[in-house]
């Protein structure tokens, strides 16, 4: 299944995030719980859900300012029994959501039946030196539980794509789907220097069970120009029909008839070494709320 993230799509309002959406044919939506109040809003997201015959599958939260909006965040999810909550990892200094990310998550999910993830995020540095999180790294991540992988954030990082989903084998349970070009991280799937297609062939042929998300940069997707977007979403998810879709129907087609899928894997493509600008810092965190 995949999913398109609303903040691929930051200035129009949920209504038209949800028509593109569903026109382009994904699957559902993940959505980002930021200051825009509607993402707050769970009677206004499930209308949208029924109107656009879209789930809400995902929801994460604008990593800028998540200390401000965990209390909003855990009122909105909770609305949505079974989805997956994709987190960015605690920054050093960020003692209040650490403490949120390790007591209330777990309550939250056991009493919601929500399943929750720590993904990485792009690289950031303390005064040009230090990490910003000891908890970015693929190690740290996967020793916290499961992972959402999200490959711009691993280009940034100078991991490599093939090498990182091995590390992380079953702990691997969500992806965040882009490429880079240009060293212009969060463009479409079609275009780049990321190994896509060999990441999602081998994802399909060991049969992956995770969701996946289309997590595109706004500039990258062109906003504001509708004939533009609709193209680069519908080229991004034809992408990934080709290369994981219609793979995993030929596995399970194979199957059926007692055939042994021999599938060629692409080759992958080398990725660059590159370096990203550091976004702005996390506000100062409130009084972390109950579940």
């Amino acid at each position: 299944m995949i999913l398109l993230n609303s903040q691929s799509l930051p200035h129009y309002g949920l209504e038209r995030f949800f028509e593109f959406t569903k026109q382009a044919g994904f699957d559902g939506v993940e959505i980002t719980v930021t200051h825009n109040l509607d993402t707050q809003n769970p009677d206004y997201l499930k209308r949208l859900v029924e109107r656009y015959q879209l789930p809400v599958r995902a929801f994460s939260v604008d990593g800028k300012h998540v200390e401000q909006l965990t209390e909003a965040f855990q009122l909105t999810v909770r609305e949505f029994p079974g989805v997956t909550l994709n987190l960015p990892p605690a920054p050093n200094f960020a003692f209040k959501y650490k403490k949120w990310l390790k007591v209330i998550v777990p309550k939250l999910c056991q009493k919601y039946n929500l399943k929750s993830n720590l993904k990485n995020v792009p690289v950031e540095t303390m005064f040009g030196i230090l990490p910003k999180s000891l908890q970015n790294s693929l190690a740290a991540l996967k020793d916290l539980g499961y992972v959402c992988l999200d490959l711009s954030a691993l280009w940034s990082s100078k991991d490599e794509v093939m090498r990182a989903v091995q590390f992380l084998g079953g702990n691997l349970r969500h992806v965040y789907l882009s490429n880079v070009h240009a060293n212009i991280p969060y463009v479409g799937l079609a275009k780049g220097v990321l190994p896509v297609e060999s990441l999602l062939n081998k994802l399909a042929l060991n049969q992956f069970k995770g969701d996946f998300t289309l997590f595109l940069g706004h500039k990258q997707l062109h906003e504001g120009q509708t004939d533009r977007i609709f193209s680069e979403l519908k080229l991004s998810k034809d992408f990934f029909d080709k290369y994981f879709t219609n793979v995993i129907l030929q596995i399970q087609t194979q199957k059926t008839v007692g055939g042994v899928p021999t599938i060629e894997t692409p080759v992958a493509t080398p990725v660059p070494a590159a370096v990203i600008a550091d976004p702005a810092p996390v506000a100062a965190p409130p009084t972390t709320p109950q579940v």
